[in-house]
């Protein structure tokens, strides 16, 4: 996943410290056993500037039959799918490739980018994790990204208020990666 350093799901505080971290990474690594990468393709021109991006999924019965998987963890640069959506893949080359979505799980998924993680930014995203989002975390030249989740049952209006908020008061850069739901704000895709 290009230069992104650790997958957190936004299960960590930042009072939780590197063995907070260490621990979260150890219950991920072992999650992982019985998922599967599914590689999607980018435009290189984009601003991250990767031409791909591997997604964990879970295999929803057998692969050869039906290649259905949902996707466990929220896209950093991909757009058009979110955390739990099912979706189909192709074997190619002996890699997982993206080849539709089957259905959506009703999340969205927005991504920030940020200078560094301090006491405003955590500020700011509390107001986030209060209204029920979450995120993973990681490292972008030299910079920090969070890919949001935002569940179906979270207000995305609201959600997208506090973003735009803060892009506003310079905390953060966002861009939305999937939209799930109907809005009544204007969006930036």
């Amino acid at each position: 996943m290009g230069n992104v350093a650790a997958v957190t799901k936004g299960l960590l505080t930042p009072d939780d410290g590197m063995e907070g971290f260490k621990h979260q990474l150890r219950i991920l690594t072992s999650m992982n056993s019985d998922l599967v990468k599914i590689q999607f393709q980018l435009n290189s021109t984009d601003w991250h500037g990767f031409s791909n991006e591997t997604l964990w999924a879970k295999a929803l019965g057998l692969v050869t039959e039906s290649n259905a998987f949902q996707l466990e963890n929220s896209p950093f640069y991909c757009k058009g799918v979110s955390y739990l959506d099912v979706i189909r893949a192709v074997d190619h080359d002996g890699m997982f490739e993206f080849a539709g979505v089957i259905a959506r799980s009703g999340h969205s998924t927005y991504r920030i980018l940020f200078d560094r993680e301090d006491d405003t930014l955590r500020a700011w995203w509390k107001k986030l994790q209060e209204i029920g989002c979450t995120y993973e975390g990681g490292d972008f030249r030299g910079k920090k990204l969070f890919s949001i989740d935002v569940p179906p049952t979270t207000n995305i209006d609201l959600v997208y208020s506090i973003l735009e908020k803060g892009e506003a008061a310079k905390i953060w850069v966002f861009e939305e990666g999937h939209f799930a739901k109907a809005t009544s704000v204007r969006r930036n895709s």
